[in-house]
């Protein structure tokens, strides 16, 4: 008898419990007429995560889905900023509904939504980003290099903060170890479809170029010449102030006019592989002639599921240092290896 109630209870609990293997209803049609079920995740550069029972978490580029149902309810950005909540359904070719809780609808053109995040995200899964740390050593010159590069940026439909840090340190025999970083901290807030305005605090140390810190603030008004599934263009421009401290002089004031670009270029098939540019150019307001100059560029290319090899470079560039013996260009390269989150 006690058995049997037991029996009961359990069968009762399991009644009421959700299952442990949900059904996932979420239906994507693709181009060529295939069909997918699983559990939609998210969508963010041009790449749709689906959650299958059968073949695990696959990405599909987004400009190769027609259709697309969700049973949840998501959070919808798009390209101009606007942000939607609602179920997904078909509506006319190339537009998606996004329903509301109350059953009123908006239709948005697919080539127009920029992601889509469950409602019940958390913070760390609003975060994208990558690490990787590489390094060299040559045994001959007994040469020793190390790099660390880390990325991450916490998106909102309208806004976005980016961090990026970066660092190379270098030791060799009979002379002194030289290091090099740069922290970047931003707030990007979007104003229409294509502009956007920007402000970042920027940290470097570069003993190459005869300064141990600059700190540098700007603010600036960015467009997106490009911006699409594959690839996004963004330039701008604006006003920089900060300080420096020299090795071998007294610290001093920079004020500067700003130009940036920003280039990335992805692809998904079969294994995902990106390329990122990112320049700084600051033609000096206070000290007429002089420009510095800050580039970054890499590849990426998957090995297995998040996992990436990379190879990256960066160049920093003054015409006109204020240490005397300083050089007036540092350059490396590096190949690492990492994950992206």
């Amino acid at each position: 008898m006690r058995t049997r109630s037991i029996v009961s209870a359990i069968l009762i609990v399991l009644a009421l419990a959700p299952p442990a293997f949900a059904a996932r209803t979420d239906v994507i049609v693709l181009r060529n007429g295939d069909r997918l079920t699983g559990e939609v995740e998210d969508m963010r550069l041009g790449k749709l995560q689906l959650k299958t029972d059968d073949a695990g978490t696959v990405s599909i580029e987004w400009d190769k889905i027609t259709a697309l149902t969700t049973a949840a309810m998501y959070e919808v950005a798009l390209r101009d900023g606007t942000r939607l909540l609602g179920r997904l359904t078909p509506g006319a070719p190339g537009v998606l509904q996004i329903v509301a809780a109350n059953g009123s609808s908006v239709a948005a053109a697919m080539t127009e939504i920029a992601s889509l995040d469950t409602i019940k995200a958390t913070f760390l899964r609003r975060i994208d980003g990558s690490f990787d740390l590489g390094g060299s050593y040559t045994k001959s010159s007994g040469v020793a290099d190390v790099h660390f590069d880390l990325k991450a940026t916490y998106r909102r439909p309208a806004y976005f903060y980016g961090l990026s840090f970066g660092t190379n340190l270098t030791r060799q025999p009979d002379a002194p170890e030289t290091s090099r970083y740069t922290l970047q901290v931003s707030y990007t807030r979007a104003r229409t479809k294509t502009w956007l305005v920007s402000a970042f605090a920027l940290f470097e140390g570069n003993e190459k170029l005869g300064f141990s810190f600059r700190g540098t603030g700007g603010l600036s008004l960015d467009r997106f010449l490009v911006r699409s599934n594959h690839a996004e263009l963004l330039v701008g421009g604006g006003i920089a102030a900060g300080r420096e401290r020299p090795i071998d002089a007294p610290a001093a004031t920079n004020v500067d006019a700003l130009i940036k670009t920003n280039l990335a270029v992805f692809s998904y098939d079969q294994r995902k592989t990106r390329v990122d540019f990112s320049l700084l150019v600051f033609p000096s307001l206070n000290d007429p002639g002089r420009v510095r100059m800050n580039a970054e560029a890499k590849v990426k290319r998957e090995i297995f599921h998040d996992f990436f090899v990379a190879v990256s470079g960066y160049d920093t560039f003054d015409n006109r240092p204020r240490a005397a013996a300083a050089r007036h260009n540092d350059f490396g390269a590096a190949l690492s290896f990492g994950w992206t989150f």
